[in-house]
């Protein structure tokens, strides 16, 4: 038997036919990953506050504690063209208390609200009182959240005020 060898023709078109296919291949991916890249599923904090809270209890006749509560008040709008689960909500990395996940449709705005859990130890959002929380402080709001048919987690953060 004897073996011919492969026309030097025949060779290129083989090699431009696999390079034409692996051309199409990376041209999909880039499409495929702009069009990911592109689309405008986000949340939005669209106002927030904090809300500082204070009460002055008397122990005795010569001493008295000052306690301290801070509420945080959010409005979120999902602008976006799907249905987006609220994951998380934190202030300075501090937990909400009675936060559960929840879900925003296309175009609506919520607002919820819910005291901080300023003592993550003891689970309490009373505290003795602290400057950090005192009006004028600056904190950051973290909203962490999914886009239904994702398992990518994103985050969108805004810096509030306390009043």
């Amino acid at each position: 038997m004897s073996m011919k060898a492969i026309s030097p023709i025949i060779a290129t078109l083989i090699l431009i036919a696999i390079a034409v296919i692996a051309g199409v291949f990376v041209l999909r991916q880039f499409i495929t990953l702009g069009g990911t890249a592109g689309r405008t599923d986000v949340i939005q904090i669209q106002d927030g506050a904090l809300y500082l809270a204070k009460k002055t209890q008397v122990i005795n006749e010569t001493y008295s504690v000052v306690w301290m509560e801070v509420n945080l008040q959010i409005t979120l709008k999902n602008t976006g063209g799907r249905i987006v689960t609220i994951r998380d909500i934190t202030v300075d990395g501090y937990k909400l208390q009675g936060f559960t996940t929840f879900n925003i449709n296309p175009g609506e705005t919520t607002t919820k609200s819910y005291p901080i859990i300023l003592n993550p130890a003891t689970g309490e959002t009373r505290i003795l009182f602290d400057a950090n929380w005192e009006k004028g402080t600056s904190h950051i709001v973290t909203v962490t959240y999914v886009v239904m048919g994702t398992t990518i987690e994103q985050k969108v953060s805004q810096t509030i005020v306390v009043s």
